[in-house]
């Protein structure tokens, strides 16, 4: 369904040349019975009339015009991921086309320094909605603005984060996809890739060690107590930025490491192309965060949500809250 237009196209705007055409011959007929003293009258209310019909034209064609919605996504990493695909397409599902009532502004950023200036211009520009992906970009948007509705997209635990009070009523102006990616479904993580190779010894874990995610931290302690029981040993590799990166790839070798395990996570989400050239190059074992990750950079196998999915989702509460609707509860 068509949104923002009030009248069809075909009735009202083809009346208006007819009623013109009447107005004016009803004029003319007029002004045969009038004498010539009357004359200036005539003029001026024809003018007037005529003056009328143009607001009137006016006033319908800017009924027509559809409101154009601006949204903001605030992430690092690149614009093209599944996740964004979903939010897209369900946006568009939604009624929402870019470039004719809807405005989506997708910057590619590369590290999260670069996500607090695009979070107070998204302020500036008073958009009407602004979607994160991940638990970092959110607590970013919502240290910036609240006033400006956020929906997170793909955030894990976000009560204990501290971006909402509950998941059923998250009560302020933050809502959106919690994603089940806790200490735990790390562990599956790390138990099917000791399945997958059986003779995997040797692991390298990059993580984030930023710090502003505690669920990173709980996460790799999760994993350290696992591994023995799975007769791995872990090499852990904290990252902060794409030098550390290059640095623990270089460190890695076949002699000393037989695979790499990544906790996923958004700073880990862009340069993904990058380890896994590493991995194939060197020979080792490396296990994604999403499918495309295996289909199209060389990861051995992923375990993970429908990222496609999730987007769609998010979709629907931006949906919701352009329609007028506060921010609902969040999705879990």
């Amino acid at each position: 369904m068509k949104r923002g237009i009030a009248f069809p196209l075909d009735k009202p705007w083809c009346s208006l040349p007819t009623t013109l055409d009447n107005a004016k011959n009803t004029l003319t007929g007029k002004a045969r019975q009038r004498s010539v003293a009357n004359e200036p009258m005539t003029t001026k209310t024809s003018t007037l009339l005529v003056i009328a019909l143009i607001l009137l034209y006016s006033q319908f064609a800017g009924a027509q015009q559809p409101k154009v919605h601006r949204l903001g996504v605030l992430m690092i990493g690149d614009p093209t991921q599944p996740m964004l695909k979903g939010l897209r397409d369900g946006l568009k599902d939604s009624g929402y086309i870019e470039g004719k009532n809807l405005i989506l502004e997708i910057p590619a950023k590369e590290t999260f320094d670069e996500l607090r200036p695009l979070a107070k211009s998204y302020k500036e520009k008073k958009l009407d909605v602004i979607v994160t992906i991940g638990g970092t970009a959110t607590a970013i948007a919502k240290e910036v603005t609240r006033e400006i509705p956020i929906v997170f997209v793909s955030v894990n635990d976000p009560v204990q984060l501290g971006l909402v009070k509950l998941l059923a009523r998250p009560e302020n102006n933050v809502t959106g996809v919690a994603l089940h990616a806790d200490a735990e479904m790390q562990g599956k993580r790390l138990g099917i890739l000791k399945e997958a190779a059986p003779t995997l010894r040797r692991l390298a874990v990059l993580y984030n060690a930023r710090g502003e995610n505690p669920n990173h931290a709980k996460n790799l302690t999760f994993i350290r107590k696992l591994a023995p029981n799975l007769g791995l040993t872990l090499t852990e590799k904290p990252v902060k930025s794409d030098a550390d990166i290059d640095q623990a790839l270089s460190s890695v070798s076949k002699q000393r490491t037989d695979g790499i395990f990544i906790l996923c996570t958004s700073l880990l989400r862009a340069p993904f192309k990058k380890i896994a050239a590493a991995a194939i190059q060197k020979r080792l074992v490396l296990i994604g965060c999403d499918a495309e990750q295996v289909s199209e950079r060389g990861a051995l196998l992923s375990y993970d949500s429908d990222r496609y999915r999730m987007g769609q989702r998010g979709a629907w509460y931006v949906d919701r809250i352009l329609k007028g609707a506060k921010p609902p509860g969040a999705a879990h």
